[in-house]
């Protein structure tokens, strides 16, 4: 049964058009204004709007334009019993489907909001058929984009052997795996001259370079396999002259006579180190990404449910107040007590939605040139109170001397970092232990590594260390960890955390020549 959403102020209009409608078939909503009708469309699929163009507040045409916005097409047609010209191009650019004068005649309007739902079944299945137009055409592309790469790769492999590519390696083997081709890519990539591997086995390519024969089930193993598939494409680590290693693409394919007989083997290798480190690094910062966006997603969550919980709060510790001021000396001692345990309890809670807050407040540094061993040095004499309360040895050493570790940050934000990093070392060693925090420069780049004795970390809770609102301890909100990689990552740099008997933390910051986020 269509749905169609009525709107008008007036109650008889409203009652009498549904009626109408109704009697025709359509499943009618009415509403009376801007808000009430835009709370139905928010939970109801129309499939036709009839709206009036005065309405209190807002008027129709507000709301016509907020139909306008949404991802789905409903049309809408416009009544009035007051027709105006002058209203007519904002309602035509508004995107309208219809416009109706009032009052409304029962043919007219039937067939108006008929031809209404009819348009709106056809645009819904134009835009479906365009979608499956869109789907096949993607699919179409892929498979052409497939062939393409297929006969790119032959036609790079063709022209790869007949020029002696030095982009990549041209190897070919007898069937014993001894070396009859050996092109110049092959020499740039392995370090060997032709002289030097000729006739010796294509192990020597996969071993350390010293001549020992190396590991044969490298590429003699693709040998094998290749003969059985035809052609193998794989990746193996292989050694250049000298010893050193590196990661190899490595396309195998059996060489055969016109007849079928197995001549040797032929291999086209790549030298792809370079690529499979860029894509470890692109899967990281899309992880980075991914955690991110979820943290800022439970932020703004965080906010929302924080903020609804202030206010009542606000108000409960002054009626609190209010009250004990006037029954102080009207009761007795014990009974004023429990009105200041209720407001403890509301500071309580307003402190911990303050905290909420604070970590779903997006973070504006204020960097200054600071030393960052003055400000680990102020973080730790903060906890040194506690330190000494939980039987804990603090060891701190600051490994450059004053101004060696100077750059710019954002000071609050760092110690506040560095104080909720130290304290959760201290809280994992209730029995005492022993914190052990280091500053040091390495290569431009400035570290701090706090670590402890206490209870570790299991694999499972240094998997999410950095979820908010995920603690280890039985009590806190688990915020700490988050906020602390919030600071760092703000500052550009980064934070691991490593567990076991202990846990260690280790941050690294740009230097003073180093741009924002190059810190390794």
């Amino acid at each position: 049964m269509p749905k169609v959403l009525l709107v008008d102020d007036e109650p008889n209009i409203r009652w009498t058009t549904a009626e109408l409608l109704k009697r025709e078939g359509f499943e009618t909503l009415a509403a009376e204004d801007f808000d009430s009708a835009l709370a139905l469309a928010r939970i109801n699929d129309f499939d036709a709007a009839l709206v009036d163009i005065i309405l209190p507040r807002l008027s129709g045409i507000e709301l016509l334009k907020e139909f306008a916005k949404r991802d789905s097409y409903t049309p809408v047609v416009m009544m009035t019993g007051e027709p105006s010209l002058t209203d007519l191009p904002e309602i035509v650019r508004a995107g309208a489907y219809d416009f109706l004068a009032k009052p409304l005649v029962k043919e007219v309007l039937i067939q108006t909001v008929t031809n209404a739902v009819e348009n709106k079944r056809l645009v819904d299945e134009k835009r479906r058929l365009e979608m499956e137009v869109k789907r096949h055409t993607e699919q179409l592309e892929t498979m052409v984009a497939e062939r393409t790469r297929e006969l790119a790769d032959a036609h790079s492999f063709l022209n790869t052997v007949l020029d002696s590519s030095m982009e990549y390696a041209i190897i070919a083997t007898d069937l014993a795996g001894r070396v009859i081709l050996f092109n110049r890519g092959a020499e740039l990539l392995f370090g060997f001259q032709p002289g030097e591997i000729l006739g010796k086995s294509a192990a020597e390519l996969s071993g350390d370079g010293d001549g020992n024969g190396g590991d044969e089930s490298v590429l003699l193993a693709l040998c094998r396999k290749a003969c059985a598939t035809g052609r193998l494409q794989s990746e193996a680590p292989l050694g250049r002259s000298g010893g050193n290693r590196f990661i190899a693409s490595i396309a195998a394919n059996p060489l055969r006579e016109a007849d079928g007989r197995a001549l040797g083997y032929l291999f086209i290798v790549n030298d792809v180190t370079a690529r499979k480190l860029a894509e470890s690094e692109m899967r990281e910062m899309q992880a980075r990404l991914a955690h991110n966006e979820k943290i800022a997603a439970l932020g703004r969550v965080a906010a929302q449910v924080a903020h609804e919980v202030k206010n009542p709060l606000t108000g409960l510790r002054l009626f609190a107040l209010h009250l004990k001021a006037k029954v102080t000396g009207k009761l007795a001692a014990q009974e004023t007590t429990l009105l200041d345990k209720i407001i403890d309890g509301v500071d309580h809670l307003s402190s911990t939605v303050e905290r909420v807050l604070d970590f779903a407040r997006p973070i504006s540094l204020a960097r200054r040139w600071s030393d960052l061993n003055l400000i680990v040095a102020g973080a730790a004499q903060v906890l040194e109170p506690q330190i000494a309360a939980s039987g804990i040895q603090a060891e701190i050493r600051l490994s450059e001397p004053r101004g060696g570790m100077a750059g710019l940050f954002d000071e609050v934000s760092l110690r506040s970092a560095f104080i909720n990093l130290m304290l959760n070392a201290v809280e994992a060693m209730p029995g005492g232990g022993r914190i052990t925090v280091v500053t040091e420069k390495r290569e431009s780049a400035f570290h701090v590594t706090i670590s402890d004795t206490g209870r570790g970390m299991s694999a499972e809770d240094l998997k999410h260390v950095f979820e908010p609102f995920r603690s280890t301890k039985g009590s806190g909100l688990g915020l700490g960890m988050s906020y602390a990689k919030k600071i760092i990552d703000e500052h550009g740099g980064r934070i691991v955390v490593t567990g076991g008997h202990g846990v260690t933390v280790e941050i690294a910051l740009p230097g003073e020549d180093q741009e924002v986020g190059a810190a390794k």
